[in-house]
């Protein structure tokens, strides 16, 4: 069973053997301690974090948080993917390898969600809602999302696009996509066209697809663009230029996370701010009650809020240009 609970069973454990193991571990709750297995052999204590993007701003900010309340007792080892923005079973498995004290898993995706049975004090970070009995600390977007539909429903905006990645990829982006088609719904507005759903979390991703859906977008009559993220959002700024589309006169433009140079773009972006470094405090303060008690702390939800700058604007009569 430990070769399987330490990633080492690859050719001396049958797959059918290894699905039973972790269906009895999952139905059990059994975990390893690791940190009672570290503290016997003397040595030191290191948290792990796994993100799916380390060079994303928002990360940065989350890992700006964790470091700073972390308990100086322990070292911090952050794990990135293999060859991409999403993390799998098999990085985490690394990340286990080096008997860690604790583990904090930030934005993980669906797939990797079900598939994973923690073996060390574990936090899952902005998961959206689904840890299931995991400790977690997420993030309360309803009060934040509902005052951004009501906004862009005062300014006139009753078809609206939303720019996001597939549901496999980051959990997280497919809770606000709910939450806002909700809270437009309730102002008689809606997500009124197919979602822009990119591959990968980056500005170049969002530009090279908003180009390719603009066309079809603007011949839905669609005025509005909320962006999962606020890198999407800067991709989105970026092919409107070109495309002649001016904001916010032609078509306003929403993001989440209030990074740092959003008040920067030109016009500065509106958006819905998830308090990054609180949210690595937090995960910090977590983590550290569970490894020291035993016991798995009560999860925890933290507020957003709407920051409205330069990119909303009214409705452009006759509807949105269709740009070059």
């Amino acid at each position: 069973m430990s070769l399987v609970f330490t990633g080492k069973d690859a050719g001396r454990v049958s797959p059918q053997l290894r699905g039973l193991i972790l269906a009895a571990a999952a139905d059990l709750g059994y975990r390893v301690n690791s940190t009672a297995s570290a503290l016997a052999r003397g040595q030191l204590e290191s948290i792990g974090l796994v993100g799916p993007d380390p060079t994303n701003p928002f990360f940065s900010m989350v890992l700006e948080g964790l470091t700073r309340n972390l308990d100086r007792a322990f070292s911090l080892t952050v794990l990135m993917p293999e060859g991409g923005e999403n993390y799998s079973l098999a990085t985490v498995q690394r990340a286990l390898a080096g008997n860690l004290a604790g583990l904090i898993l930030a934005s993980p995706g669906t797939e990797f969600l079900e598939s994973f049975v923690p073996t060390c004090p574990t936090v899952i970070l902005d998961a959206g809602g689904k840890a299931g009995a995991m400790p977690s600390v997420d993030l309360d977007l309803h009060s934040a999302v509902r005052e951004l539909s009501g906004y862009l429903a005062s300014l006139g905006h009753h078809r609206v696009a939303y720019v996001g990645v597939s549901r496999e990829k980051k959990v997280s982006l497919q809770y606000r996509r709910e939450e806002l088609q909700a809270g437009l719904l309730e102002h008689g507005a809606g997500l009124a066209v197919d979602d822009l759903l990119l591959e990968g979390m980056t500005i170049g991703d969002a530009f090279e697809g908003f180009q390719r859906i603009w066309p079809a977008w603007s011949a839905a009559g669609v005025t509005a663009v909320v962006c999962g993220d606020d890198l999407h959002a800067y991709g989105v700024l970026k092919a409107a230029r070109p495309l002649g589309l001016d904001i916010p006169g032609d078509l306003s433009l929403v993001g989440f996370n209030d990074l740092p140079y959003s008040e920067l773009t030109a016009p500065a972006l509106s958006t819905v701010n998830l308090f990054a470094t609180r949210l690595g405090t937090e995960a910090a303060a977590l983590l550290g009650a569970y490894i020291r008690t035993g016991r798995a702390p009560r999860s925890k939800v933290l507020p957003s809020a709407l920051v409205i700058r330069e990119s909303g604007g009214p409705v452009r009569r006759g509807g949105p240009r269709a740009g070059r």
